[in-house]
Order: structure tokens, then sequence, then C-alpha cells
């Protein structure tokens, strides 16, 4: 090979391993510093492979129906995003997407041997035991009764040490002495015993389903049948002798009283699918959560949790993409599935054999692990995902006897072309950097608000729609900042700024019923400032409006309901004030200030036994829950002055 194109190959392989090794170490990379580096180095790797392709006259593909599948569900997921009523979520969910594709593209590129891809496994499974070794350190050193590892979550970072141990354990059943190093043995029998006890420590549910599926499937497939046997006896094991993941299981209804609720979400989420089977847009299943809330017993509030994930990467597909998204998917898998029977039935040496098994055994445990937990969202995992199917391919191009017909796109070089895509990359890179710059100005005004700045907190939020304006959370805490500047000030032209910001943001997000829920608010802050009687009632109606508004894309919320009863009872519409505060009662019965209201509605109205009924419920509803720690939720459901209400009963002779 001549040194300049084996100095390309192996500074592209550089970039892979360290992208492997950097995706992890902050939050799983999920903070934004390190999603921007991730895409733009590998918007780099994708422009350079562009161009590249140019000089050889066009864009070659090899996995012809697989890329396709692939473009048609981009293609349908921008669709989404043009269509979506709130955009800002999908074009970042659209970047991310592309970022995927980029990844996969290196992949195919880099891996020329199979001596490439022993280099990527190698630094998979150095990562694997490095994460191991820092949840066990975690564990067993400073007291963390879940570990995580680098990750923010120890679903996902069990999940990651499931994959790296199929890995491992696929090399290990295949291996022959003769196949690598020396130390390579023990490298993977260390590797193996570190990562299972990380899964055990991590205390996974879902990541436990993972890792029986990737043992079974490796096991089942070098050992045949004999190997369930083994696995029911490990399993059996497991269960009667003491550990972290057992004690879990068996005590999590107790340390977890939503633990169960998943149930509830997978149901929600199929009542989703079955109103919008064409998707309610990209990234948006948090936004529509609020009218699909579900009651959980036991606790102040019932309706108080939505939902903003499906716990369910399928289901969330489907709410999210539509069925025809969920369709496009699954063939991409069912194609990823065709591609490693194919590889398996090449004449593969046995250490490669151990690894396209062990890298298939990873890939099922993250595709199952997906069906219980957010997977797909975390970009560490993801990435080794693409990691596994760019090797998985690799092998099956590097092992075929004749090379595959290849699918080549036209697209010569020509200097106008080589403009565009340079253009086309730095639209790119600014469309990446565009988040990151306004969530770091968004971050610099929480800052400065926690330390009681308004001002210059206001400054920074400010900035942060200047740099973003689509995102609808910035113009949220620009109306915040301008409430808290109104509080210190009296000046009411704050709160007219306030209202505009908020109105912007429900333009811009018209699902998210808090906008309307906090313009209801600004309203009648308004009319309490108005002396003219026709200008406050024309800003009480609008207020009405708006909690009319905020009611129906939230019906469950209790706090709606109570202000639009004060409102109508303020106008003199009785009954209709009476309805508001009976709804939200029968929605949340622990919700104190509707009973409070109720109660006071019906004694103005002499209806004295059915304010004392209330009253009486509300001294339950305290009794029930006295001594508990509450949230600042439960704390808005309970904390009532009751005193004045019942000194007007007493005075009517009825306690």
């Amino acid at each position: 090979m001549p040194a300049q194109a084996f100095f390309r190959v192996h500074s592209s392989l550089l970039v892979l391993g360290g992208l492997t090794f950097f995706a992890p170490l902050i939050d799983g990379g999920t903070t934004h510093f390190p999603v921007l580096l991730i895409r733009l180095v590998l918007l780099a790797a994708f422009t350079r492979w562009l161009m590249l392709s140019m000089k050889t006259g066009g864009v070659s593909v090899e996995e012809r129906l697989l890329f396709l599948v692939m473009a048609a569900f981009g293609g349908w997921a921008l669709l989404s995003v043009i269509l979506s009523p709130y955009v800002a979520p999908g074009v970042q969910w659209l970047l991310s997407l592309f970022t995927y594709a980029a990844m996969l593209v290196a992949v195919l590129h880099c891996v020329k041997s199979i001596q490439h891809v022993r280099s990527l496994i190698a630094v998979v499974l150095g990562m694997g035991l490095f994460e191991a070794a820092v949840g066990l350190y975690q564990y067993a050193w400073t007291g963390q009764a879940r570990p995580t590892g680098t990750f923010f979550n120890a679903n996902f970072f069990a999940s990651y040490e499931v994959a790296v141990f199929a890995v491992a354990f696929g090399i290990l059943c295949y291996r022959r002495r003769s196949d690598g190093v020396r130390w390579e043995v023990p490298f993977l029998w260390c590797t193996a015993a570190a990562t299972a006890a990380a899964v055990v420590l991590a205390q996974s549910r879902g990541a436990l389903l993972a890792f029986v599926a990737a043992v079974t499937v490796v096991g089942l497939y070098r050992f045949g049948k004999v190997f369930l046997g083994i696995m029911v006896l490990c399993l059996l094991v497991g269960a009667v002798v003491p550990n972290p993941l057992h004690t879990r299981l068996t005590t999590i209804e107790d340390r977890d009283p939503y633990a169960f609720t998943r149930l509830e979400i997978w149901k929600s989420s199929l009542q989703r699918i079955a109103e919008h089977p064409w998707g309610v847009g990209m990234g948006l299943y948090k936004y529509a959560s609020f009218q699909y809330r579900f009651p959980v017993e036991g606790g102040v509030s019932r309706y108080g949790k939505r939902a903003e994930s499906a716990h369910n990467e399928y289901l969330q597909m489907a709410v999210e993409l539509g069925v025809v998204g969920l369709v496009l998917f699954l063939a991409g898998l069912a194609l990823l599935r065709l591609s490693i029977v194919a590889t398996l039935k090449r004449g593969l040496g046995s250490w490669e054999q151990g690894a396209v098994i062990g890298i298939s055994g990873g890939l099922l445990g993250f595709f199952l692990h997906a069906g219980v937990d957010s997977v797909f969202h975390e970009p560490a995992l993801v990435l080794l995902i693409l990691l596994f199917v760019g090797m998985i391919l690799a092998l099956k191009r590097l092992t075929a006897v004749e090379r595959a017909p290849v699918w080549v796109l036209p697209l010569p070089y020509h200097p106008a072309r080589v403009a565009l895509v340079g253009v086309f990359a730095l639209m790119m890179a600014l469309a990446m950097i565009q988040p990151a710059a306004a969530w770091y100005a968004y971050e610099k005004g929480e800052g400065e608000a926690a330390a009681g700045r308004d001002e210059q907190a206001l400054a920074w939020f400010q900035r942060a729609t200047l740099v973003d304006p689509g995102t609808a959370s910035y113009r949220d805490a620009v109306a915040l900042a301008e409430v808290r500047l109104y509080h210190r000030s009296g000046d009411p032209q704050r709160l007219l700024q306030a209202v505009e910001e908020l109105q912007a943001g429900l333009e811009l997000n018209p699902l998210d019923a808090r906008f309307a829920h906090r313009l209801g608010t600004l309203h009648v802050l308004l009319a309490d400032r108005i002396a003219s009687g026709g200008q406050r009632m024309v800003l009480v109606q609008q207020a009405a409006s708006f909690y009319e508004q905020a009611i129906r894309l939230d019906p469950y919320s209790p706090f709606n309901y109570l202000e639009l009863g004060k409102i109508r009872r303020g106008q003199g519409r009785v009954e209709e004030a009476r309805a508001c505060f009976r709804q939200a009662t029968s929605y949340e019965p622990n919700f104190l200030p509707a009973r409070l209201q109720l109660a006071e509605l019906s004694l103005a109205l002499g209806e004295t036994t059915i304010a004392a009924s209330e009253y009486d419920e509300i001294l339950k509803v305290k009794e029930r829950f006295k001594g508990r720690t509450l949230n600042s939720l439960e704390r808005q459901y309970l904390e009532i002055e009751p005193g004045p209400l019942r000194q007007a009963l007493a005075a009517g002779a009825l306690l």
C-alpha cells in the first residue's frame, strides 16, 4: 500500500477509534459540547469522503437495497419535519440522523481489511473495560447504589456493557490458540468478567433482557441447544444467590412506585398511533403528551406525571413518524439480518466468525433493550450500533469470493461541485453550532438568574433567542425574566413584553399547554394593573380564552380549571365556575385549592352542606399525607389555609 494511502486509512481509523472512545465520556455524549464535537468530526469525514468520491467519478454503494431503505427513512423524516407543528426538535433529529449516516459511511469507507476490524474491536473492548472499571469503582468506593460509568443513566451504561460483553464472549467462544497475540486471551477474559459484573451492578431490567438474549444467541450458535440448559442454570443461580440485580428486581415496587407505569405509557402510545397513524411529527412525543396523561394511584397527584418518552423506541418512532416510519426502520433491520446471515455463510476464520456472532449478539441486545427503554436517544449507544453494523457490512465485503455488484451514483469532479459541497458543509456546520451556542447562552442566563442578576439573565436569554429563534423554551425563559423584573420594578411594560414572548413561544409550539396557561396568568396580572373597567374586562376575557386553550391542550391539569373557575366566579357565571372546580377535583381528588374554591362558592350560595362536605374532605386529604415529604407540585396541591372556611362554617353552627 502506498504510504499516502496507508496514512489516509489509518488516520481515518484513528478518527473512528477516537469517536468510539470519546462518545461515552461526557455524560454518555449527551451534553451539547460533545454532541457538537462528534457532529463536526463526522461532518468533516463525510465531506472528505464525498470529495474523494468525486475524484473517482461517483459515489459507490454496495448495499444498495439497505441504503435505499435508509434514504427513504430519511426522506420520510424530512417530510415529517416540514409538516410538523413545531419544527425545532425535528430539525435537531434530522441533524442527528445525518450524523449517524455519516458515521456508517465513515466505517464502511475506512475499514479496508480484517486487521482494521480487529483494531476497532480492540478499541470497543478497551472502552467497555474502562467503563466497567469506572462503574465498579462507583459501586465499591463511592457507595453509588447503581453505577453509571461515564453515562448519566445506569440503564444506558448497562446496555453498553452488554454489547461489549457479547463481543468478548463471541470471540472467546471461537478463538483458537493461533489467533491473534498472546495477551489477547487474558484481555478478553478480563473484559468479559468486568462487563458482566457491571451489568449486574447496574441493576437494569431492560439490560438483563438484552444480556440474556445476547449470550443465548452467541451460545446457541456455538454450542447448540445444550447451551440453553446452561443459561437456565445460570438464571436459577442468579435468582437464588443474593446480588444487587436480584435485590432490585424483587423490591422495585417498594423503591419506585412508578416502576410499572410503562404499561400505561405503552397503552397510551398505541392510542396515539391509532389516532395519528401518519405521526405527530419527529421529536414531538413529549409535547404531544399533554393530552395523553394517565392516572397513577396512591400519590398526591393522579395525573401529575406525563410521559415525555415512550420507553419503547419502536412505539415512539410510530408515534412521531407514523406507521410508515416504523415499517421503514424495521425493513432496514430485516435487511441487516440478511447481511449478517450472508456474512456467516462466508469462509470466515475462527476469530472473524466469533466477532460476527458477538457483534450480532450485541446488536440484538441493543434492539431488544430499545423495546423497553430510550436506547436510540443516547448518542454513544447509537454510534456503537452503527460501528457494529459497519463492521458487519465491511466483513461481508472483505470475505466475498467475488466482488458484489456496485451501484455508482455519477458525481464527477468539477470545481463548481466542489464549491457546492463546501457550501453544504458550511451550512451544516452552522446548523450544528447554532443549538450549542444558543444553549450556552441559555445556561449562562440560568446561572445569572440563580444568582439574582435578572437583568443579566434577561440579556443572555435574549441572545439565546437571537441565535436560535425557533426554540420555544428560550422565549419562555425571556418571559419569566421579564416577569421577575416586573415584580421588582412594578413596570407593566415588563408584563407586556413577557406576553409578547409567550405568544411567540405558543406560535412556535402550539402543542405546549404551559404557554397558554402562563399567558392567561399574565393577562390576569395586567387586568389587575388597569384602572379602566372596559379594558380590564377585555383582558380578563382574554385570560379566560387562554385558560380554555390550555384546557384543550392539557385536559387533565387542575390548574387551568382552577384559574378559569376563578375568572368565571368573578364574572358572576356561578355554574360555569362550579363546573370548573368540580372538573379539577374529579381528575385530581387531592387538589385542595379547587376544593377550597368550591366550598367557598357553595357557602356564598347558601349551600352549607356542600361546603361542609368539601371542608371535611380537605381535612381527610391533609391527614392522609401528613408528615410526608412533598415535592413542589405536591405542595401546590396540599398547602392551603382552610382557617377562614372553618370560621365561616363555625359561624353557621355546622361544625
